[in-house]
């Protein structure tokens, strides 16, 4: 029978060992791609991304709340779609937005392919000063409809996960009641988180463009203990999930076609992973938290 060499035993292991500390003999869970985010000249609060559409590299706003994506006037020209039809909105307030639309619109960044399969034309410059630097629309999370991504607000990236990133992050985090709303003839694509409130659930949209106060729907005010009537600056308080926390300055709005809108407060504290094609969401503490 031969003998064992002992020494030869111990660097087998040895090596067994470095391969597996090193993640060589093991799955890396590697995301499928990470999309930089950048501010809009010097608001933090204000994410843009950079995307080609039809071979012409342009600058977009990113909102989550966007419901359907938007490309300019000037940008549909350029990619030789002629604008159509009507897609009908609604903002949060009630007030409704019509504008025509680009079909089959496809959106390169980060070395992958975002599919719309409609786009709104409007000229999103309108509701800024003149000379401030261009925005040819505004990007949501249609474009990721079916896919896994994880919106890092603080980090200023979306991560589009692959199955073992999104196995990864979801073991550390909570995870939290949505529902996804498609709004638009089910074009739009929006998601609401669901907050407790001693009557039931509500819901409240998610929504990086929503400014630097949670808004509260006047209809239920009073469920947070926020003067219904008071036009000023509030705080908020509830608890998503029964383990995160959540207190922000807040404000009341008349006719509210939702309940709430959580916005920047939240989004720069937490991340929030999102698996559009299974309906769940997960939160975790931002690595870069930014209040």
């Amino acid at each position: 029978m031969a003998r064992l060499n002992m020494r030869h035993l111990l660097a087998s292991s040895v090596v067994i060992a470095v391969i597996c500390a090193t993640g060589l003999g093991a799955q890396v869970a590697h995301p499928v791609a990470v999309i930089d985010l950048e501010p809009y000249q010097d608001n933090p609060d204000f994410l843009t991304v950079r995307a080609s559409v039809g071979g012409q590299t342009r600058t977009f706003a990113f909102d989550s709340g966007e419901g359907v994506s938007m490309i300019s006037p000037e940008l549909a020209q350029a990619i030789g779609c002629k604008p159509w039809g009507q897609v009908t909105g609604f903002r949060m307030n009630g007030e409704r937005i019509d504008a025509p639309h680009c079909d089959g619109v496809t959106f390169d960044a980060a070395g992958q392919h975002f599919a719309a399969p409609s786009v709104i034309v409007f000229d999103l410059m309108k509701f800024f000063k003149p000379g401030q630097p261009r925005l040819d629309g505004s990007l949501g999370f249609d474009l990721f409809a079916d896919r896994a991504i994880t919106f890092a607000f603080s980090g200023r990236s979306i991560i589009v996960e692959s199955p073992a990133s999104l196995a990864a992050r979801i073991a550390h985090g909570t995870e939290v009641p949505i529902r996804i709303v498609r709004d638009a003839e089910g074009l739009a694509l929006t998601v609401d988180i669901g907050v407790p409130t001693p009557e039931g659930m509500a819901w409240m949209e998610l929504d990086s463009g929503g400014g630097n106060s949670i808004i509260i729907g006047k209809h239920i005010a009073s469920l947070f203990k926020m003067d219904p009537e008071s036009k000023a600056m509030q705080q908020v308080s509830f608890t998503l999930a029964g383990k995160i926390p959540v207190t922000a300055p807040a404000r009341v709005m008349d006719h509210m076609i939702m309940d709430g809108n959580i916005n920047v407060p939240f989004l720069s504290k937490w991340d929030v992973t999102l698996d559009f094609a299974t309906g769940r969401a997960w939160v975790a503490p931002a690595d870069h938290p930014t209040r």
